[in-house]
């Protein structure tokens, strides 16, 4: 058990958050080019976009949310449509407005997952025995075959689960290196030393491992498990196709990525504040970065400064979040470590 905690605390400390620049961008499945077809998919792709940028499905019952994605338009900056090569499915890619989003979802009092975002390698095994006969002839060990780097075919059709949710994903590359310390059969039987150890070297924030296979009756079901520091969180979705099942999956994780990150201001709170110290600040430089930095966070509203002392910044910030939450975005994105509670010490 102390093999696995330090191997754990390994991948986590030495990680970096990832950027999701293409956040406020969706991909939705159109019948066709048509003005009402586009009207309808802006729709879904709003509130696919609510669900992303919130983290929880839970978002679409907020009735001011509701009443906001029957004019998705408003909200919307521009479109284009794609094909997709294999089935010939027609897609509508939509982007909208940040500056417009994050001020309705504050009006809404609902959850705000910035764009700073834990990346996640992704173990996955697929029983591709009762699928296509080019799928069958690469997999391996029963019917099995790893998605990974050596298998794009697959990672590129599974991929959209995570990215629909803004969830930054990481492939293994299946070399010698990972098939020494993760066998596929250790992979289906979810065998934790094993996915601990072949994990290490990625130096990701979290790991998912788990398995997608059919049952008799048609239905693919996923079995995995998250794992990030000491938190485990064990999953089991079902779907229609391996990519609803994993989609199912990925909603899950998000919403476990969520609860420690999204900040979501309340009204019958008020907004509190408090002063933190920032030491290492060298120059006229690091001073603008600092100050940016804190005002790019989610539930920070405004920062002040309250004292400037050699390298050393006071500053008071306004906050319309939880204090905790903020905290683990700023140990996420490495930019200032942490000495004591409020007192930080500038890393760029």
């Amino acid at each position: 058990m102390r093999f696995i905690i330090l191997c754990l605390c390994l991948f986590s400390l030495n990680a970096v958050a990832v950027n999701v620049t293409d956040l406020y961008r969706v991909n939705v499945p159109v019948e066709d080019q048509s003005e009402q077809s586009r009207k309808l998919g802006v729709q879904l792709a709003f509130q696919q976009l609510l669900i992303k940028v919130s983290g929880y499905p839970e978002v679409l019952e907020n009735p001011t949310l509701l009443d906001a994605s029957k004019n998705a338009l408003r909200y919307m900056q521009g479109f284009s449509y794609q094909q997709d090569g294999i089935d010939g499915q027609t897609y509508l890619q939509t982007w909208f407005s940040k500056a417009l989003l994050v001020p309705l979802l504050r009006r809404a009092h609902a959850p705000i997952w910035g764009e700073n975002r834990p990346l996640l390698l992704n173990w996955l095994a697929i029983d591709a025995s009762n699928l296509d006969s080019q799928s069958a002839t690469q997999a391996l060990d029963g019917g099995r075959l790893l998605v990974s780097e050596q298998a794009p075919e697959w990672k590129n059709r599974l991929e959209s689960a995570f990215s629909d949710r803004g969830l930054p994903v990481l492939w293994p590359l299946d070399d010698l290196e990972d098939q020494s310390a993760l066998s596929l059969n250790q992979l289906w039987w979810l065998i934790n030393d094993s996915i601990i150890t072949a994990s290490t070297r990625y130096q990701t924030d979290a790991v998912l491992a788990g398995k997608l296979n059919q049952s008799a009756e048609g239905i693919w079901q996923y079995d995995g498990v998250l794992l990030q520091g000491e938190r485990r969180l064990s999953l089991s979705t079902k779907g229609e196709t391996p990519l609803a099942a994993l989609t199912s999956a990925s909603s899950e994780v998000g919403r476990f990525f969520a609860d420690q990150f999204a900040i979501k201001s309340n009204p019958m709170q008020g907004r509190s504040g408090l002063r933190i110290v920032v030491k290492k600040v060298n120059d006229f430089s690091d001073y603008s970065k600092v100050i940016t930095y804190l005002q790019s966070l989610s539930g920070v509203r405004l920062v002040e400064v309250a004292q400037v002392d050699r390298d050393s910044l006071q500053l008071y910030l306004n906050l319309e979040g939880d204090w905790k939450k903020v905290q683990r975005i700023i140990q996420l994105d490495n930019k200032l470590f942490s000495l004591q509670e409020k007192e930080f010490e500038w890393a760029q």
